[in-house]
Parts: C-alpha cells; structure tokens; sequence
C-alpha cells in the first residue's frame, strides 16, 4: 500500500452505474510533489474519471473542495483528505457516501488500519443547498486508534451509511 503521506487525497470507488468492476479500488492522488491544492488533484481525478459526469468540467480551482467531494461520494466513493501538517500532526477528514459496499468496507479498514495514530474525522449524510455543502460529522476520539473509531461509528452510529 502506498504512504498516505505523500497524497492529497484517497479515493476508495464504489458501485455506480459506470461499472462494478470499480468497486473497492482504492486510489491515491494528488501527490505532493505534483499538487499544492486538494480542489487541483480532485478535479483532475474526477474528470479523468468521471467525464460523463458535466457537473466536473463546470469546476474550478475557486470552488470550495467540499463541493467536488460532495459530487464523489454521490458516484458512491469514499474520500479521505490528507490535511497533515507539521502543526497538525497526521490529521485527515474521512467523506463517506449514503452507501458502502462491502469491498470499500474492507478496503477502508484496511486503509484506517495503515495509519492508527491519525486525527481523523468522519464526514457523513453530505447533502448540497445552494452550492454549499452540508454534513454531520463525527469527531477524533483521541483515545482510540483510527480503525477503532472508524468500527464503532460503522456499527453503532445512527444515520450512518447503508452498508
């Protein structure tokens, strides 16, 4: 698996309509060598590989990154945002859609098992309102691991994703 501190951002596809043979891929982008901005790296990731999707290629580098993010999560992907930094510590924000497969469920444990000291929040129930986009989150517990929050929330949060 690759270092998440080297990306922006990870993508874990889901089942959409574009094909099942996507679902559970998990996918780095956005290197940092390559990308100062989160918006840069998902507007090219999602217009290399959504370029059905219209509502990508009216994007800009001003939008607000939540925005792309909210359209990912529609197509059924997760996301997490690497916000890391030398004041933050390792630290990221984990957007997950209305519904998870069961091979994105297992890739994302896998996933939060590769990084356990990580701050990360979780980000669900994303919905958009006059080009802003809303959510719940749930919070770091900073005495649990990543995987441990990631679990309890999977299996005992209300209005959590359908899994």
């Amino acid at each position: 698996m690759e270092n998440v501190d080297d990306y922006k951002a990870v993508i874990i596809t889901g089942k959409n309509d574009k094909s099942d043979d996507i679902d559970g891929e998990m996918k780095f982008i956005g290197s940092l060598s390559n990308y100062e901005f989160h918006i840069d790296c998902l507007l090219d990731y999602a217009r290399e590989n959504y370029p059905e999707v219209k509502v990508f290629q009216r994007m800009n580098d001003r939008f607000d990154p939540n925005v792309p993010i909210f359209f990912l999560t529609w197509l059924n992907s997760i996301v997490y945002i690497n916000i890391s930094g030398n004041r933050l510590g390792r630290y990221g924000m984990l957007y997950l859609p209305d519904e998870i497969s069961d091979k994105q469920k297992e890739k994302l444990l896998m996933f939060a098992k590769s990084i356990p000291k990580a701050h990360v929040d979780i980000v669900y129930d994303l919905d958009i309102e006059d080009g802003l986009v809303e959510w719940k989150e749930f919070n770091y517990d900073k005495n649990k691991k990543f995987y441990e929050l990631l679990n309890d929330f999977l299996n005992n949060y209300e209005k959590k994703p359908k899994i």
